[in-house]
């Protein structure tokens, strides 16, 4: 993996910039329907916040071939000016279902976020259980108590000094998956890596390219904290245009090389 200056943030930012206006339509449509799908699972009975989960990598790894087709023909139309003219379908946001892509591992990275979330959520009852008076966990799980009344009694609680430490493991907890997970779709469809190849190579780069990555995070931490100011309208540009910049720092971090082209990819 390359390190760059910190100044990479900005350029990955600036980059997926470029993706974006190449094909807006494309871009926009298809970061919004993964979103879309993600969101109607959890209407399934039981499993709906289950299967997003699952699916959700699946759906990203589309939305990275699609990146790598668009990155394909920009760079063959410096030399074939028509070459930018060549169509590409929404089908590529569904190629990773396919049984020559790497589904398995995506699927494994699904697995990865829910063992993540039941983690906190293990936490959490363990942290009530030790804090709450005695029938107390019994009085929040109760089928007449209201969401009201169970964030009156457990505000104080989640607030408190003792809650201190809790929340301090989450965020180390959360702070690792993210780094383990930022990369883990396009080191999967792009480089062909295993689930734990994906991880360990994601982490690393992260870890190794801290300060441009706290930059490029910061930049999009403040276009998003806009988002209330447009009532939600910007996120339909923002969200697409984050999926773009975070494939630009992708392909900046690590080597080209030794990854799988575009146009593999995109007939996976």
């Amino acid at each position: 993996m390359r390190k760059r200056p910190a100044s990479s943030g900005a350029r990955w930012i600036a980059g997926g910039w470029k993706l974006l206006k190449t094909r807006p339509g494309l871009v926009i449509g298809s970061v919004l329907l993964m979103y879309l799908l993600i969101f109607l699972t959890s209407f399934l009975p039981l499993i709906g916040i289950g299967v997003g989960y699952l699916i959700a990598p699946i759906l990203a790894g589309g939305v990275i071939a699609i990146f790598a087709r668009i990155a394909e023909i920009l760079e063959r139309g410096e030399e074939e000016p028509l070459a930018r003219e060549q169509p590409i379908g929404f089908d590529l946001l569904f190629s990773q279902f396919s049984a020559e892509a790497p589904w398995r591992a995506l699927l494994g990275l699904g697995g990865v976020t829910i063992l993540v979330n039941l983690a906190i959520l293990l936490l959490l009852a363990t942290f009530l259980t030790i804090v709450l008076p005695e029938g107390g966990m019994a009085e929040l799980t109760a089928p007449e108590a209201t969401d009201s009344e169970r964030l009156t009694e457990l505000l104080p609680l989640l607030t408190s000094g003792a809650a201190l430490g809790l929340w301090l493991v989450v965020i180390v907890i959360y702070s690792l998956y993210l780094a383990a997970m930022l990369f883990a779709v396009p080191r999967v469809v792009l480089a062909g890596d295993s689930l734990r190849m994906a991880l360990s190579a994601s982490f690393r780069a992260v870890w190794l390219n801290w300060l441009p990555m706290l930059i490029f995070g910061l930049i999009w931490l403040a276009l998003f904290v806009t988002a209330p100011l447009t009532a939600g309208l910007s996120l339909i540009l923002l969200l697409p245009w984050a999926w773009a910049a975070l494939y630009a720092a992708y392909v900046s971090i690590f080597p080209v090389m030794s990854e799988q082209s575009p146009a593999e990819t995109s007939m996976s």
